[in-house]
């Protein structure tokens, strides 16, 4: 592999002997005008003028100029003070040399505090690169230059780590890490300070405190260990070839030699290494599944590197037009948007996923940016119109300079403001609706929204089911989140530190999700870190993805899922989800999960976890006593627990303070309160029909870290039902209605099972909403073709979902097929006009009133209704 291995034996700078004969403090001969990586000397006129006509830019620069002046005000004063705060290991300097640095490892207790204080120089190196960029002043190039020479000298004295597996530099043993946090950096600088060096520019050597030339053999040493770690540690097939990227890049750019440049890029944009992964072959992972296949704070990361990369690219070489060759690289911007919860800053999560979430406008506008490189109107009109709605609306001020920050990110976004931002945003301004459902592919996830006529995320419903196998993927089973109150109410556990007990044995395990867990086997296997399942698939859903729905009121989700890792689950499993508004205000799902073994003595545990303080099972029924049984789910903590291998499955060794009914087969109702979110308590009831062979118990769970500040560090109150043999025919059924509790107790009074032949077909739901009653009843099959019947309400379905409303007469008030070809109640026959299974949503007052319908359906009416047409078309 030409180049790639360049470095395999030299990696001290006293071993290249090749370069002996040239003098260390002279300048090689540059081929290219510099700086050239993120700007050019051509641009500084337009640059300029931005700031000076657009206030947005004029306050971003006095606020970043302000920002750095304290940092070259105290080096100036004491020069030799303020670098040798640098964590250096003294021990090992040599005379009137620079120390090396510390290196740094992950066990480190002080490992934070030494890399935060290097990305501090260097954050600081590249700003002032970017002032004296601007405005010449040498005082901004004088501190640039003696921090680039002050780290070149002192890295050059340690030997980078042999480890193929994230070996890296300073960071022995995370280069992922270091490439982010200094590799990406250290180019940049040069870059900028290099006209200095041309012209007899010089750096403090804080130790012989002198004034000396910075050598270009060092610095191109120092960009080609950069290159060579890239290429030649870590993984593939996963984010870790785009997190390390730009320290590649960059280190590419810096290089003197124009040839040498265009050899080395062919790495990152068409040929993949044994350790890294190029462009080409990203891309095509994302014009496959349309996003980068991981946890939701990764594939944002992914999207976001690539897409500066992409514009930095094309940029310094427009005829690459990377914009143009791959959009799906930009469309994908957006898909954590369209994942978020009614109160717009919280994602679903799964997997290793953070909760919060805020809008990209970095890569928003770097994705603006290329849409001009590449003069398309469809990329600018795509992206301007975010960036412009958002500004309009307030969402995003350009104009803010954001806090210093030290997360493992390469540091652009903030100096690329001033360099690349355009001076206005040309589009329209308008809302970006989410759809009803949406899913995620990768992730087998499905999810449903409801939003309020109230225009209050706190009055939104939302839910998701998901789960399937990727990196930082967890082995969740067939998952669900529920929303309620403007609160992610039911959430998955989270997520620990990584490599933790707990986080191996708990967090990424069935038992800190809300599913269901088969013979206290369910487990992930292979693939990513042993942790694979099958990929939740979609069955049936009303809407259509990304669809208009036919009603404003009701959706439904059915997915499948393979239970069959180990050899103790054996299990089909079918869920279905329904979201049902009752009015602006009020609102419940519905959960009908089935599952059953291939394996003799079977028994299911449905999982429930709900933040809050406390859970409370509501029943009048004296019989009805709690056990303490800490031992219940303890089996499980005596397996063998192997790193990134071997587990303590299903996890719910975690589980204390356990109470047990043992068998209980009535009817349940069982509360979730949360003391703190509000002023009032924010509850979520359950309602559990009766069913044989049940057991319920209430735990107390691990901390759901992602639950916001009131309740991450809190233990969770957790619902375990347990179902003894199958819960196929006699599913895990369960209604779920949030509020604030304090005077409103919920709308729901009761729910109870439908029946036929002892299989379940659905719920009868009676409420009060608006102070009037209201029954409805749920019908649920697993087939479009099932029929169901109720001879005593006359009453037939053929079709898998439907929700039949009846007022205090038991009048029929509304109706919603989600899925069917044939339904009549009493006088009101309603058939698709082609008995294929379709949608259709209407309502009965005085006359009929279609809603909606997804095709032609026929209708007959009782005498007293009108109706101006018999058959419907999809157009009401």
């Amino acid at each position: 592999m030409k180049n790639a291995y360049l470095l395999k034996h030299i990696y001290f700078h006293w071993i290249l002997a090749s370069f002996f004969y040239i003098n260390p403090l002279c300048l090689l001969a540059q081929q290219t005008k510099r700086p050239m990586i993120w700007v050019k000397e051509s641009e500084k006129s337009a640059i300029l003028q931005k700031i000076k006509n657009n206030q947005w830019a004029k306050d971003y620069y006095s606020a970043f100029a302000n920002r750095v002046q304290p940092e070259l005000d105290n080096y100036f004063k004491e020069p030799n003070r303020y670098l040798s705060q640098l964590p250096f290991d003294n021990i090992l300097q040599k005379p009137e040399q620079i120390p090396p640095f510390k290196t740094i490892l992950n066990t480190d207790k002080d490992a934070n505090a030494k890399r935060n204080k290097l990305q501090h120089f260097l954050k600081n190196a590249i700003d002032c690169g970017v002032l004296y960029y601007l405005t010449d002043d040498e005082n901004y190039a004088q501190y640039a230059t003696s921090v680039f020479y002050t780290f070149i000298k002192s890295m050059l004295q340690i030997k980078p780590s042999e480890v193929p597996f994230n070996g890296g530099w300073i960071y022995q043993d995370d280069h992922l890490r270091e490439a982010r946090e200094l590799g990406a950096q250290i180019p940049i600088i040069y870059d900028f300070i290099y006209p200095y060096l041309e012209n007899g520019g010089k750096a403090y050597n804080f130790i012989t405190q002198k004034q000396e030339l910075v050598s270009a053999v060092d610095a191109e040493q120092v960009f080609k260990i950069y290159i060579d770690l890239a290429l030649n540690r870590g993984i593939i097939d996963a984010n870790w070839p785009v997190l390390e990227s730009p320290s590649l890049v960059c280190n590419i750019l810096a290089l003197d030699k124009e040839q040498e440049r265009l050899d080395y890029l062919t790495y990152y944009l068409k040929k993949n290494t044994p350790h890294q992964d190029a462009l080409l072959k990203v891309a095509k992972v994302y014009k496959e599944g349309g996003n980068w296949p991981e946890s939701i704070n990764y594939s944002t990361a992914v999207t976001e590197l690539t897409t500066y990369l992409m514009t930095l690219l094309t940029k310094v070489y427009p005829h690459l037009h990377l914009g143009i060759k791959y959009p799906e690289v930009l469309n994908a911007i957006t898909v954590p948007y369209y994942l978020t919860y009614p109160n717009n800053n919280q994602n679903i999560i799964f997997g290793d996923s953070h909760r919060d979430f805020h809008i990209p406008f970095n890569n928003l506008e770097q994705a603006y940016i290329l849409g001009q490189l590449e003069k398309s109107t469809a990329i600018t009109k795509q992206f301007g119109s975010i960036i412009k709605s958002a500004i309009e609306d307030s969402t995003y001020n350009r104009s803010k300079l954001m806090a210093r920050s030290y997360v493992a990110h390469p540091y652009f976004d903030e100096p690329l403001k001033l360099l690349w931002y355009s001076s206005n945003i040309e589009g329209d301004s308008r809302v970006y609706d989410k759809p009803v459902t949406n899913e995620l592919p990768f992730a087998g996830i499905l999810l449903q929204r409801n939003l309020s006529t109230t225009n209050n995320y706190k009055d939104a419903l939302m839910s998701f089911v998901g789960g399937g196998a990727f990196v930082h993927g967890h082995a969740s089973g067939m998952n669900m989140e529920l929303f309620g109150q403007g609160y992610v109410l039911g959430s998955k556990g989270g997520r620990g530190e990584y490599g933790t007990e707990i986080h191996e044995n708990y967090y990424r395990l069935f038992a800190s999700h809300n599913t269901v867990i088969v013979n206290g086997a369910s487990q992930g296997g292979g693939e990513w870190v042993n942790l694979a399942i099958n990929r939740v698939k979609k069955i049936a859903i009303e809407p259509k993805l990304n669809e208009v729905p036919v009603s404003v009121n009701y959706s439904f989700i059915t997915t499948g899922f393979l239970d069959d890792k180990g050899d103790s689950a054996e299990a089909t499993q079918e869920r279905t989800m329904g979201i049902i508004r009752t009015s602006p205000t009020t609102g419940f799902y519905v959960d009908v999960f089935k599952s059953k073994s291939t394996l003799p003595n079977q028994y299911h545990d449905y999982i429930y976890h709900n933040i809050g303080d406390q859970l409370d099972f509501k029943t009048n029924d004296k019989n009805f006593t709690l056990t303490t049984d800490e031992l219940r789910y303890q089996g499980s903590a005596a397996k063998v627990w192997k790193q990134n291998a071997s587990y303590r499955n299903p996890g719910w060794h975690y589980f204390t303070k356990v109470e047990t009914s043992g068998l209980y087969e009535k009817k349940m109702n069982a509360l979730f309160t949360a003391n703190s979110l509000e002023k009032q308590d924010v509850k979520m009831k359950l309602f559990i029909p009766e069913s044989k062979g049940r057991e319920y118990t209430k735990v107390m769970a691990p901390p759901s870290t992602e639950s916001g500040k009131i309740y991450a560090n809190q233990l969770t109150p957790t619902l375990v039902i347990r179902q003894n043999g199958e819960a196929w025919d006699k599913p895990f059924v369960v209604v779920y209605e949030s509020f604030f509790g304090d005077k409103f107790e919920g709308s729901i009074q009761s729910v109870d099972n439908i029946l036929q032949n002892g299989i379940f077909k659905g719920l009868i739901v009676n409420s009060i909403v608006n102070n009037r009653p209201i029954k409805q009843l749920i019908i649920i099959q697993s087939k479009d073709d099932d029929l169901f019947e109720d001879k005593n309400l006359h009453l037939n379905l053929k079709g898998r979902y439907a929700v039949v409303t009846l007022d205090e007469n038991a009048a029929l008030t509304e109706l919603y097929i989600g899925s069917g070809s044939n339904f009549s109640f009493q006088k009101w026959v309603f058939r698709t006009f082609d008995n294929i299974p379709s949608s259709i949503s209407t309502s009965m007052h005085n006359k009929l009133s279609i809603n909606k319908s997804a095709t032609k359906w026929e209708i007959k009416t009782p005498e007293n209704y009108k109706v101006e047409k018999k058959i419907i078309n999809h157009q009401p």
